[in-house]
């Protein structure tokens, strides 16, 4: 018997609207094959809107296909930055706040 398998996706490096087709296509090619999606964005430099959209975007079609995407750990550093100025987590109940804090406080 195996274990559950899951699509690991880590971003690493800049995330902007300059290089977002890139990491669009690897999560891309990641839902699109069996299992749990995980996305690992310790890594992650500088990034903007585009990044966090595209991962909003992620989140809400994998919800509506029943399929699992998560992030590895809990967003923290410019990522956390971008999702408060952008008011992503203003509603810290939301299903979009607990994706990318997993109950942490912030």
């Amino acid at each position: 018997m195996s274990g559950v398998e899951h699509n690991l996706v880590s971003f690493v490096g800049d995330l902007t609207v300059a290089n977002i087709s890139q990491a669009r296509d690897e999560l891309g090619a990641a839902l699109r094959q069996n299992g749990p999606v995980v996305v690992d964005i310790v890594g992650v430099g500088e990034i903007d809107l585009t990044f966090v959209q595209l991962l909003e975007s992620a989140r809400r079609k994998a919800a509506e296909t029943g399929r699992e995407l998560r992030l590895r750990h809990p967003a923290d550093g410019a990522v956390l930055e971008v999702l408060r100025r952008g008011g992503f987590l203003d509603d810290e109940i939301s299903e979009r706040a607990n994706f990318w804090l997993q109950g942490a406080t912030q």
